[in-house]
């Protein structure tokens, strides 16, 4: 849903409520309408999270999607205290549901003083299960509400308390849990405490620890505390098929990986394969996994990956590598995840011997020419990466372009662009390109964009539709230099200012890169004296030529530095060359035909350079293909520019 979207449903509670209390409420909100306003207030509630609840939700009610929202809204429900406006509490949640024990308490409060009675046990429910609602909170829950509470909803709450590390909380609990549980509850607070007959009454409920995942979880944290490293991994490898899923769910799968990386590192591959791949039982069977939160798809994918490379590369297992990495590209949100791991599957399917399978997924990835591993798809299959289209005049729906061009977030980024700094517009444009919901949207955004001089939101609005699992390969999403300014390689130019700044000439980084092509004034200083030319700080921001001049001169350096080759000289501008060094030592020279360039870029232990490099590759690529010098176009395919004559 857009943010304008969300808005209505406020909007009408406004016009329709008939209590005074609410009333009271909204007018500081009615005050606050101007966006100048707004946006003042905006930067005053980022800057602390002690404000009082009221004060964050009458913000975030009346301006959805504003840059920073969640954490704004994790400190409102933190700030909470019993006896809030019901009103405001109710519309506050009428865009997203609690997330904390605090925020449940103060829902199931409203609900039941607006007669929504059913509603409020829902809820109650949910802030008995949390493990952070407070020693306060659940007095007066199980005061008020405990008839409500059965035995089931105990098991939960002492679960999530066990799970949380609370086993001073969770045992005057243990009573009230159905009796079948009660043993591996009651082992489970003497593991956490270290009890002198935590063996003893391990040993009474062991007979659960491949159904009962919170049991296997202590035990396994239990044997690591103690120093039993080996014995808790051998454990961990166990089949288990949980019938009491994690309190935690993101928890659990932390202590997998915990486990699996660290069995991996001592080459234990067949151990760390059989602990990543037992990923599935932690959530109900068709569970899909784009709708969990953010930390739990990160860890779920980060499993099926580790999986996956381990059963192809290490325990010649192509066909399980297959399942796993076809886990992997369901595990996210983003077109990212998806043709990485269909790419990846594609070639365990070629390595098991299925070759109908393995085109399959090398068609999938292929539908995506704008991403890395959907250009390595593409040359395999022998196809051309196509070139990105104009934009059509009737992409756009005549409902979209009434409404998108007046909703609040765009007149914030208006604002933010004439009145805001760097970071502040790119974080505006960023929220409202986050904000489009369909190929109208964007096609709206697109022109938008243009009528604004900001390249720079088309370039978002392409991302934010791949982060989203979806496609806008449209030529307004690859800005192009202008034809003044000396750059070259021209593709790998465009490249990587697209990755550094998207194009905003006035970018500058939490770190104080700068411009375009995000120098460091040191870096900037130190290739201006190389080229014998005259260096001013200000012309970083202020003159695109000269930035992009200093910045393409400095990547021509890297790349002279590690003779042509681009994947390194890539990681060397983002990372610096010491560490690329670093990366060779360990991971081999992937300029040899003897290390897979693909693998290499994957090993690279800096999160941010492997994607970096990987979204410069492909950027280029597809820059390649808008060269406007026809004889300067140096590559066809991907594999060109990652030093390789063979597909990828």
């Amino acid at each position: 849903m857009t943010p304008i979207a969300r808005l209505f449903p406020i909007l009408l509670l406004f016009a329709t409520s008939a209590s005074a209390q609410a009333a009271q409420t909204y007018a500081p909100v009615a005050a606050s309408v101007d966006v100048g306003r707004s946006f003042a207030d905006w930067r005053q509630l980022r800057q602390s999270s002690g404000y009082q609840f009221a004060d964050y939700a009458r913000f975030l009610i009346y301006n959805p999607g504003w840059p920073g929202e969640a954490a704004m809204r994790r400190n409102a429900e933190k700030a909470m205290r019993p006896g809030e406006n019901n009103a405001t509490v109710l519309a506050f949640f009428q865009a997203e549901k609690p997330t904390t024990g605090t925020g449940w308490a103060r829902y199931a409060d409203a609900l039941s003083a607006a007669g929504r009675g059913a509603e409020a046990i829902v809820a109650v429910k949910e802030a008995w299960a949390s493990s952070d609602l407070g020693a306060t909170d659940a007095a007066a829950m199980l005061a008020r509400f405990g008839g409500y509470l059965t035995p089931q909803e105990h098991n939960r709450r002492v679960d999530a308390l066990l799970f949380d590390k609370k086993p001073a909380d969770a045992a005057p609990l243990l009573a009230w849990t159905t009796p079948d549980r009660q043993a591996a509850f009651s082992a489970r607070v003497a593991m956490q405490s270290r009890a002198a007959d935590a063996e003893y009454r391990f040993r009474a409920a062991a007979h659960r620890i491949g159904s009962d995942s919170g049991l296997l979880m202590d035990r396994l944290r239990y044997l690591r505390d103690g120093g039993n490293e080996q014995m808790a991994r051998s454990l961990a490898a166990q089949p288990h098929n949980f019938t009491d899923r994690p309190a935690d769910v993101e928890r659990w799968y932390e202590m997998l990986l915990l486990l699996a990386n660290g069995a991996a590192e001592s080459r234990q591959f067949t151990t760390a394969y059989n602990i990543a791949r037992q990923l599935d039982d932690a959530l109900p069977l068709g569970t899909d996994m784009t709708r969990q939160p953010l930390g739990v798809r990160d860890d779920y994918t980060s499993l099926a990956w580790l999986a996956g490379r381990m059963a192809l590369d290490r325990v010649n297992s192509p066909t399980n590598a297959v399942a796993m990495f076809d886990r992997y590209a369901r595990g996210g949100k983003s077109l990212q995840v998806l043709t990485k791991g269909h790419y990846w599957a594609a070639r365990a399917a070629l390595a098991a011997g299925q070759p109908a399978a393995a085109n399959a997924y090398l068609q999938s990835a292929g539908g995506y020419p704008d991403l890395f591993y959907g250009q390595l798809a593409l040359e395999r299959l022998g196809r051309a990466i196509p070139q990105p289209s104009a934009l059509p005049t009737v992409a756009a729906t005549d409902i979209a372009r009434r409404t998108l061009p007046s909703s609040r977030l765009l007149a914030a980024a208006r604002y933010a662009m004439r009145n805001g700094s760097s970071v502040e517009q790119t974080m505006f444009i960023r929220a409202f390109a986050e904000g489009l919901d369909s190929f109208s949207e964007r096609a709206v955004a697109t022109e938008l964009s243009r009528q604004l001089g900001r390249p720079d939101m088309a370039v978002w609005v392409a991302r934010s539709a791949r982060n989203n699992g979806a496609t806008f390969y449209y030529q307004d999403a690859y800005p192009r230099l202008g034809t003044g300014t000396i750059y070259s390689p021209w593709s790998l130019a465009h490249g990587i200012t697209r990755q550094e700044s998207s194009f905003e000439p006035y970018a500058v980084s939490h770190a104080g890169a700068r411009g375009l092509m995000q120098l460091m004034p040191g870096t900037a200083r130190e290739q201006a004296g190389k080229m014998g030319m005259g260096y001013d700080p200000n012309r970083l921001m202020s003159d695109k030529a000269y930035n992009v001049m200093l910045g393409s001169a400095y990547f021509q350096r890297m790349l002279n530095t590690w003779n042509g080759s681009v994947p390194l000289a890539v990681a060397s501008y983002n990372a610096g060359a010491g560490n690329v060094r670093k990366w060779i030592n360990r991971y081999g020279d992937p300029r040899t035909n003897q290390v897979d360039i693909v693998s290499w870029i994957e090993a690279i232990p800096f999160s941010e350079t492997k994607g970096y490099v990987q979204r410069v590759v492909e950027n280029s690529v597809v820059y390649d293909q808008l060269n406007p010098r026809p004889q300067q176009r140096t590559a066809l395919h991907v594999s060109r520019y990652l030093g390789k004559s063979h597909p990828g």
